[in-house]
């Protein structure tokens, strides 16, 4: 077993110091409320989410997983988070204060559960609760996910580790499977992808952030490795983790009115920012989280949970994979074509110039004709691809006009 490389004891503000184990005296020590989850549902999560962890390796180098797991911190939460979570589990977050009586805490109204079903889930399916999950809310804690996290190409040689050692110690330790996509020639981006049972991956993730914590901090120009919050990291304290979440899933994380980014950010002392657009190529959506790694730690557990909660619409996703910047480059070029042969290109009503550029997706800009001259110049701009196709179209056009005319001439002399 490689050796571990990482202090694998999170601070975790937001858990019980103690446990108080005095029925009489015992209290509830977690401030926030958890979202019931019927068992019927949980049931189809944990199914669900296996088949997303399928996915983990598309587009990645493959990945050994590993059957030994390091005993986690929180793994234990003691009898005092048992008592709270049953008690949690039995109350949603929009009829909180209404059931604080005594006499009304045995059991829903069938019209209270009727709004919260509706409080809950809009017509799309998404969550927009109000209220974060507990992170001692164990009700899918066995429930598979999987993270993709954008790193730049020199972040992944860090995470990766000199002969893989890094990666291979925060796969050993935390119990999950990960891998690093292979460097496209001629883009800066990879793709980590993390994918094992929610308070691993939280685990795993913080690790390798505090593999970037430890490595000097680079800093880019160009979405999406600029960096969206406009507070600096601190060297050796925070770090940036950029995760891709698809669309489909941000109104769960974000929450009614943008609650939940805002409580996560509150309650965990991070910077988290959605991107306003989509990833080029897909429908996924870049969430910057930045903060320190036991901060992060915490807020990744509470994100999992959230996701969870609306894992089927994950479904469909058009993912993320950087391609090369040198195929979105522009060419120009120029091409002379006789003055006599420029209304055969352009067509009746620039209908077969409309065409070339339609087919090629190259722009063609015709110069005016000049006195003295017997040429017209045609302007090609576009990507190489673009440029190629339309010169290729242009004279191919050019030289079914040429044979056209050689026939009539042909006929005319016969």
């Amino acid at each position: 077993m490689t050796e571990s490389l990482f202090d694998t004891n999170f601070t975790s503000e937001n858990e019980p110091k103690a446990t108080n184990t005095d029925p009489a005296t015992t209290t509830t020590t977690t401030s926030n409320t958890t979202v019931n989850t019927d068992s019927s549902a949980n049931a189809a999560g944990n199914a669900g989410n296996a088949g997303n962890a399928g996915n983990a390796g598309a587009g990645t180098e493959s990945v050994a997983s590993t059957s030994t797991s390091a005993p986690s911190s929180h793994a234990n939460s003691g009898s005092n988070t048992s008592a709270n979570n049953n008690n949690n589990n039995n109350n949603n977050s929009s009829a909180t204060t209404a059931t604080k009586d005594n006499g009304n805490n045995s059991a829903l109204t069938e019209e209270a559960a009727e709004q919260r079903r509706e409080n809950l889930t809009t017509s799309e399916g998404y969550d927009h609760s109000t209220s974060l999950p507990s992170i001692d809310d164990k009700s899918n804690a066995d429930a598979l996910i999987n993270y993709r996290v954008l790193v730049s190409a020199k972040e992944a040689g860090c995470l990766i580790g000199q002969n893989g050692g890094v990666i291979d110690s925060i796969r050993n330790e935390t119990n999950t499977k990960a891998g690093i996509s292979k460097l496209t020639p001629g883009t800066h981006e990879r793709i980590l992808t993390v994918s094992g049972k929610l308070d691993d991956c939280a685990k795993a993730l913080s690790y390798f952030a505090q593999a970037l914590c430890e490595y000097s901090i680079e800093t880019y120009n160009y979405f999406p490795l600029k960096q969206l919050s406009s507070t600096p990291c601190v060297e050796g304290e925070t770090t940036i983790l950029r995760l891709l979440i698809p669309n489909s899933q941000m109104g769960t994380l974000i929450g009614s009115k943008g609650a939940r980014i805002q409580q996560i950010q509150q309650n965990f002392g991070v910077s988290m920012i959605a991107s306003k657009s989509f990833l080029p190529g897909s429908n996924e959506r870049l969430v910057e989280l930045q903060g320190t790694v036991d901060d992060l730690y915490d807020s990744l557990r509470v994100i999992s949970r959230c996701l969870i909660e609306d894992f089927s619409s994950s479904v469909g996703t058009t993912y993320y994979f950087p391609k090369s910047h040198q195929l979105t480059r522009k060419a120009t070029a120029s091409i002379n074509f006789p003055n006599d042969m420029v209304g055969a290109l352009i067509g009746k009503n620039g209908s077969r110039i409309q065409g070339v550029r339609k087919v090629s997706g190259a722009m063609i800009g015709i110069s005016e004709a000049t006195d003295g001259s017997d040429e017209r110049v045609f302007t090609i701009t576009g990507t190489h691809q673009a440029v190629e196709k339309a010169k290729g179209l242009l004279y191919h056009n050019l030289e079914r006009e040429e044979q056209r005319r050689a026939e009539a001439n042909e006929s005319h002399s016969t």
